[in-house]
């Protein structure tokens, strides 16, 4: 077994085999394919739902909501976690270096991809206004109180439809 480069002590590995130094990142390490695949993995809720709902999923929804000129902020409003992972939003408030690191780490995702960082409240907003969706639907089944549809869904799934709206979005 090859052992080196497992030791990274500042760093993670991603799926594409890039080593990204999450306290001080480097553009050129940040990867759309690692952000599509790793937020694809990443269940909602902490994994607390019957089936898989991920986080990609969640994002191209909350890009689904916003004005056109917003859209690839709110798709990529949770990149960050491809590299520090979901956490909990309670748990999240109380970690003061996480967060120091996750604005960090968004500031430069932010640069490589070309979009407003911090975002404007209508990205917040939707964000909410979905989470409250999310739980309605997938936790509680009340399906009918809302126009918009979200459903369980593979990561494979999930994966290509983030990485198609990105392109979408980029092109």
């Amino acid at each position: 077994m090859q052992t080196e480069n497992l030791h990274t002590p500042r760093c993670i590995r991603t799926f594409t085999g890039q080593y990204v130094n999450v306290f001080q990142p480097d553009p050129e390490t940040i990867n759309i394919q690692d952000i599509a695949h790793h937020l694809s993995m990443q269940c909602r809720f902490g994994g607390a739902l019957p089936e898989h709902y991920s986080v990609a999923q969640h994002s191209f929804h909350v890009s689904e909501m916003v004005d056109p000129k917003h859209r690839l902020a709110a798709l990529l409003h949770d990149a960050s976690e491809a590299y520090l992972v979901d956490v909990p939003s309670p748990v999240k408030k109380e970690l003061r270096d996480y967060r120091h690191i996750e604005d960090g780490l968004m500031r430069v995702i932010a640069q490589k991809f070309g979009f407003q960082y911090p975002f404007v409240p209508e990205v917040h907003a939707a964000d909410q206004q979905l989470l409250l969706q999310e739980w309605d639907c997938l936790m509680l089944g009340n399906w009918q109180n809302w126009k918009h549809t979200i459903m369980f869904c593979q990561p494979g799934n999930a994966k290509r439809w983030f990485l198609k709206q990105f392109e979408s979005l980029t092109k």
